[in-house]
């Protein structure tokens, strides 16, 4: 997760912008981008670290890393991007809140499209709620004959910096 004290530069993007993120975004993801208006006008901006950030209404809604555009928190609970789930159970839960990675053992139910470094989102069994999202270190199949080990990579989750920005 990059580094947010500071965005150093940051400008409304133009409409075909937008639009060739949008299909960028839905084609990397291989999902769609849904619940946005014809109103809705996305910000970039690039953080001290050099790394990109979308922005809406002064959200993070997406951030870079290693060249890939990772949806937020935020992002998933607002509906505008799905992508794969991996659900964790109830003791993996303050774990996966604190930034730890997905261990194998605490994973309850896995998407069947997930393909080793798809980004992926982290949901607790009770309420199917997002926590995290991360980047699968294996395709479903090799995670479901897995017993043990890490299993997603976390870069993003509750309570990080990123989750924390533009909190009123």
């Amino acid at each position: 997760m990059p580094a947010i004290e500071k965005i150093r530069k940051r400008h409304l993007m133009k409409k075909k912008a937008q639009k060739i993120l949008l299909e960028q975004l839905e084609k990397e993801l291989d999902t769609e981008i849904t619940n946005l208006d014809d109103s809705s006008r996305f910000e970039e901006g690039i953080l001290d670290d050099g790394s990109r950030i979308i922005l809406l209404d002064g959200e993070i809604l997406f951030f870079e890393e290693e060249k890939i555009m990772i949806p937020s928190l935020r992002a998933l609970l607002a509906g505008i991007v799905k992508i794969p789930k991996i659900t964790v159970d109830m003791g993996a839960v303050k774990f996966v809140v604190n930034g730890a990675d997905i261990m194998r053992p605490g994973v309850t139910n896995i998407d069947a499209t997930i393909k080793q470094g798809s980004v992926v989102a982290i949901v607790d069994e009770t309420h199917g709620k997002p926590l995290a999202v991360g980047i699968a270190k294996m395709d479903a199949h090799e995670m479901q004959e897995s017993s043990g080990g890490k299993v997603v990579m976390s870069r993003h989750h509750v309570g990080d910096a990123l989750w924390e920005f533009g909190k009123i």
